[in-house]
C-alpha cells in the first residue's frame, strides 16, 4: 500500500480519537480542604458502542499527573456501588491513595457512565418504600421493588434514559475508548466492589489491554446476587471473635435466633419520633427487619459493633434503640444507572438455585438479596447472559484484596477466580471488613505500589488491628 493512502486511512481515525477528548487544568480540592493541580478530562462515547454512529456519552474524569519521569501505564479508579463516583472518592476518604499513587503512574478518577459528573440525568430518581406500620417479609418486599422498577422504567423511559446502555460491558468499552484516547498502549486498573465487577469484565472484553489489575472486594462475574452462606459464615467468624474477646453464654447465633423466633411469635410494634421531620411512626418490627439489620450490619467490623450494643435492648423487649434503622430497611432510592447494572448482570441458573437452596436454611434468610431484581424485572435491560458471567482465563497479573469481616465481598469469591487468573496473588487482611480494604494498615499501600511498579507479589495474610 502506498504511504500517502496508508496516513489518508489513519488520520481520520486519530482525529476522531483526539476530538473525543478534551483535557484542561482543574484546580482539584479534597473535602478536607487541600487541593492540588490535576486535569479534567471529558471523553464523549457511544451510548451504545455496537452503534456508533447513534447517541453519544460525556464522561468526566480527573487526571493526577504522575510524580515519576518515566510513568507506567495510567492508574484508573473504578468506584463501586454500582452508581459510585471516581470523582467524589478522590475528594473524600481516598485522597491520599490517589495521591500517593502519581509515584507510578498519572492516576484518574473517573465517573463511570450514569454517575456522578457523568451523569446525563441526575435529576432522575424513584422512592420506594415499604409502610412501617406493615409485617414485612421478603415476598412484599420483592414485589414493592418490582412495581417501582417497572414504574421507573417508564418514567425514565419516557424522559429519554436508554436503560439498556447501562451495562457492565458498555462500561467496560467505554475504558478502552479512554484507552485509546489517552494514547496509552495499556491501563492499570484498581477497582473496589462493583468496581472488580467492571474490572473483570474489562479484562474479559480487552485482555491486551491490561497491564495489571487490582481488586479489593471481589464481586466476579456471577457475584451480583450474594450468597447466603457467605453471611452464614461470617456470623460463625464473629461468634469466634466474641468468644475470644472473653464473651460468654449462649453464642451470637443462638442469640439471634431466639431474637427471631419470639418476632415470629409475636412482631414488636414501635412508637418513635423521626429525629429529622419530627414526624410520629408507628414501626411494626418483622423478622425479615432483624434479619435485614443484621445483614446490612455486617458490612465492616465497626457498623456490626454497633449492631451488637443492640442486642442486650432487644433481648429485654425494647426495640426502640433500633428504630433508627428503620428507614434504612424499609425505603430507598432507585437510580437508573446502579438498577439497570444490577439487572442486567444477574444470576446464573445455577447459582440462583444455589442461594435459593443456603437462603432456606440461613439464619438471615434471604437478607443478602432483598428485592434483588433481573433484567425481565426492568422493561429496557437487557439480560448479558452466560459468555458474561461464565469463567474467565487471563494472564494479566492480578492483585486481590480481602477483608476477613466483609459482609459485602467474602474471600471466597477472590478465590473462586484463582483457577482462571495464571498470575494472581491473594492479599487477605484478617479484621478487615468491606470499608477498611485499602486503608485499615499503611502495609497494603506499601504492596499495591510495589504490584504496579512490576515487582512480584506472594499470597499473604496480614493481621489489622481494630482501630480503638
Amino acid at each position: 500500500m502506498r504511504p500517502v493512502l496508508l496516513l489518508a486511512l489513519i488520520l481520520p481515525l486519530s482525529l476522531a480519537q483526539a476530538q473525543s477528548l478534551q483535557m484542561q487544568p482543574y484546580t482539584f480540592q479534597a473535602r478536607d480542604g487541600r487541593s492540588v493541580e490535576s486535569e479534567l478530562g471529558t471523553l464523549t462515547v457511544p451510548q451504545r458502542h455496537a452503534r456508533p454512529e447513534g447517541p453519544n456519552l460525556p464522561l468526566r474524569f480527573v487526571r493526577f499527573k504522575s510524580t515519576n519521569p518515566s510513568p507506567g501505564a495510567p492508574i484508573v479508579y473504578l468506584a463501586g456501588g454500582p452508581g459510585g463516583s471516581g470523582i467524589e472518592a478522590a475528594r473524600h476518604g481516598r485522597f491520599e491513595l490517589f495521591l500517593a499513587l502519581r509515584e507510578v503512574a498519572d492516576v484518574i478518577a473517573l465517573d463511570q457512565r450514569g454517575t456522578g459528573e457523568s451523569n446525563s440525568h441526575p435529576e432522575l430518581s424513584l422512592r420506594w418504600a415499604v409502610p412501617l406500620e406493615q409485617h414485612v417479609d421478603e415476598a412484599l418486599l420483592t414485589t414493592t421493588m418490582k412495581k417501582a422498577a417497572a414504574e421507573a422504567s417508564r418514567t425514565w423511559t419516557a424522559a429519554g434514559v436508554d436503560l439498556g446502555a447501562y451495562t457492565t460491558e458498555e462500561s467496560a468499552d467505554d475504558l478502552e475508548v479512554l484507552r485509546k484516547a489517552l494514547g496509552a498502549s495499556k491501563l492499570n486498573l484498581w477497582g473496589i466492589s462493583y468496581g472488580t465487577h467492571l474490572g473483570l469484565a474489562y479484562l474479559r472484553r480487552h485482555p491486551k489491554s491490561v497491564d495489571h489489575i487490582i481488586l479489593a472486594g471481589i464481586e466476579g462475574p456471577d457475584d451480583t446476587w450474594k450468597r447466603p452462606a457467605h453471611a452464614e459464615a461470617l456470623l460463625d467468624r464473629w461468634e469466634a471473635v466474641l468468644r475470644a474477646e472473653g464473651e460468654r453464654g449462649p453464642g451470637l447465633k443462638a442469640r439471634l435466633a431466639k431474637l427471631l423466633k419470639a418476632l415470629r411469635r409475636e412482631p414488636r410494634t414501635v412508637e418513635f419520633t423521626d429525629p429529622e421531620k419530627g414526624e410520629r411512626h408507628t414501626w411494626k418490627v418483622s423478622p425479615f427487619d432483624l434479619q435485614r439489620a443484621t445483614f446490612e450490619s455486617l458490612r465492616d467490623p465497626a457498623t456490626f459493633r454497633r449492631f451488637l450494643a443492640l442486642l442486650p435492648a432487644l433481648e429485654s423487649g425494647a426495640y426502640e434503640p433500633m428504630a433508627s434503622l428503620a428507614s434504612m430497611l424499609r425505603e430507598g432510592t432507585l437510580a437508573p444507572m446502579s438498577l439497570a447494572m444490577d439487572a442486567a448482570s444477574g444470576v446464573s441458573p445455577a447459582r440462583h438455585a444455589l442461594i435459593e437452596r443456603e437462603a432456606s436454611k440461613s439464619l438471615l434468610g434471604g437478607s443478602a438479596n432483598p428485592g434483588a431484581l433481573r433484567a425481565g424485572d426492568v422493561p429496557g435491560v437487557r439480560d448479558l447472559g452466560a459468555s458474561f458471567r461464565g469463567p474467565l482465563k487471563a494472564t494479566a497479573p492480578v492483585l486481590l484484596i480481602s477483608g476477613t469481616l466483609d459482609g459485602r465481598t467474602s474471600p471466597d469469591n477472590a478465590e473462586a477466580l484463582r483457577p482462571g487468573l495464571s498470575q494472581a496473588v491473594h492479599l487477605v487482611l484478617e479484621g478487615a471488613g468491606h470499608d477498611g480494604l485499602f486503608q485499615s494498615d499503611p502495609r497494603i499501600l506499601e504492596r499495591m505500589k510495589a504490584f504496579l511498579k512490576g515487582e512480584k507479589l506472594r499470597d499473604e495474610r496480614l493481621e489489622i488491628k481494630a482501630k480503638p
